[in-house]
């Protein structure tokens, strides 16, 4: 196909017809001419008007559209770029509203002759007046917009968004499009971009391609958005096995004791009473009219618990044939259907699920120091805890191979003892990784990394690193070229 136009910009929509009328206002105002251009819209069934008010819409640019029936956000992206002729894929969500030079930001970062995936930011207005799901979620957006603009970063496949991204037709068509089984929200971006990785295409940010985010939804949206990244979270790891110790799946064990016991126990109250669930959003929406000074930080154990929420509904399911997902989570707040038993009995469990809640979220610290201190039982000292971090790893590597180490610099924390607890914490390291490191140097065949952060791959210490396997908990494996 003879490329017709320089960019082809593909949002899909589904139900947000007043919301795409902005995001096409803000292409009309490009500072590139409409000429180098077109706007294809896949309609994901909906049935707000969309397609009438596209079929009205009068704009420079060529701009067409196409309607399926509800399938998801990545057959609806596919079904846009099969219709798109330009040279270069941008892919907007139908919420973002793209910054005058929005296209030709994008357009720059694809010099002749690379292949690359460029995600451009997409930033929550700082509006004070919004609702504090929204400044939540602003919040969360700003950290991990941060991070992409450090000098030096590597992107990662977690780092990838579609609702902000370019990338060439023909190295999209290359690798398949987006995997149509992601029915559900979340993770078919992060597959996409793990295999344009494996594809050998450059994963870059773009801080001058911005798009502003509208964000409009509340709480039980959000909480919705959470159970199904808990489902496709299941079916990315099926998919792609050799990543699933870097997925949040991965992180199940992780956090303080006493969450991991509250989740475990709100999780299984969710299999004893539907509706609880949706109970739960109707306290975090109170708490919303009356905000605590800790309400962001419920808002996390709350969305955490979602997540796993549906994560566990998917591993308790069969896989269907092709990999494909339920069209919904069935422990989706709000979902219809029977929430079994009557009224008054549903009152009385909820009442005496709170109340048993409660007395233990009161007591538990007291109880596990009480029961400490009658057995004796000690603590997992610092070397135990350094141990567990390199057991893989171990059981991996032969007991004598030549192997490197890096890790990022430390920030010791303020005080008299940060560099005695810096070195300490070097030290432990060292201990643990004893049986496989022979000489500590960066010069050697394979290299160990050893990270505290939640995406290690993306440290700027492993520049001209190769990963081959990552082992959860910050602990890497890499291959180095020899010197």
């Amino acid at each position: 196909m003879t490329d017709a136009f320089a960019i082809s910009v593909v949002i899909p929509t589904y139900q947000r017809c007043v919301s795409l009328r902005r995001s096409l206002e803000a292409l009309a105002r490009q500072s590139l001419p409409p000429s180098d251009y077109e706007v294809i819209v896949p309609i994901d069934g909906s049935t707000d008007g969309t397609q009438e008010m596209i079929e009205r819409f009068r704009a420079a640019y060529r701009l067409r559209s196409v309607w399926q029936p509800n399938q998801g956000r990545a057959a609806a992206r596919n079904a846009g770029v099969r219709l798109a002729e330009g040279r270069l894929i941008v892919f907007l969500d139908d919420d973002m509203e793209p910054v005058p030079g929005f296209l030709r930001a994008h357009q720059a970062a694809h010099p002749p002759g690379s292949r690359r995936a460029v995600v451009g930011p997409v930033p929550i207005a700082d509006d004070r007046s919004a609702p504090p799901v929204v400044q939540y979620r602003r919040a969360g957006i700003e950290a991990h917009l941060n991070r992409l603009a450090q000098p030096g970063y590597r992107l990662g496949f977690r780092d990838v968004y579609t609702g902000n991204l370019s990338l060439r037709r023909d190295v999209l068509q290359e690798v398949g499009g987006l995997d149509e089984s992601f029915r559900l929200y979340g993770h078919e971006d992060y597959e996409l971009a793990l295999r344009l990785m494996k594809a050998g295409v450059e994963l870059a940010y773009c801080p001058q391609a911005v798009a502003h985010q509208h964000y409009d939804k509340d709480l039980a949206g959000l909480a919705r958005d959470c159970v199904a990244r808990g489902h496709t979270a299941v079916l990315f790891a099926r998919k792609h096995p050799e990543i699933a110790a870097s997925l949040k799946l991965a992180t199940y064990g992780e956090g303080s004791r006493k969450w991991r016991l509250t989740r475990a126990l709100m999780l299984g109250i969710s299999g004893w009473i539907p509706s609880f669930p949706d109970r739960l959003i109707g306290w975090l929406s109170w708490l919303d009219r009356r905000p605590p000074r800790r309400l962001h930080q419920y808002y996390t154990l709350a969305l955490d618990y979602f997540f796993w929420l549906g994560a566990r509904q998917a591993l308790r399911e069969r896989p269907e044939a092709g990999g494909s997902e339920p069209s919904q989570p069935a422990g989706s707040p709000h979902r219809a259907g029977d929430r079994g038993g009557s009224a008054r009995r549903r009152g009385v469990r909820i009442g005496l699920v709170v109340l048993v809640l409660f007395a233990w979220l009161s007591s538990v610290r007291l109880l596990r120091r009480a029961v400490g201190d009658f057995t004796g039982a000690p603590r997992p000292d610092e070397i135990t805890r350094y141990e567990a971090r390199f057991r893989g790893l171990r059981e991996l590597l032969p007991p004598r191979v030549r192997v490197g180490y890096v890790t990022q610099p430390l920030t010791p924390a303020a005080g008299p003892d940060s560099a005695r607890l810096a070195f300490k914490r070097y030290l432990l390291t060292q201990y643990a990784l004893l049986p496989a490191i022979v000489l500590p140097d960066k010069g050697g065949r394979l290299v160990v990394g050893n990270f505290d952060e939640a995406n290690p791959i993306d440290s700027t210490a492993t520049r001209g690193l190769t990963p081959i396997r990552d082992f959860g908990n910050g602990v890497m494996l890499f291959r180095a070229a020899p010197e």
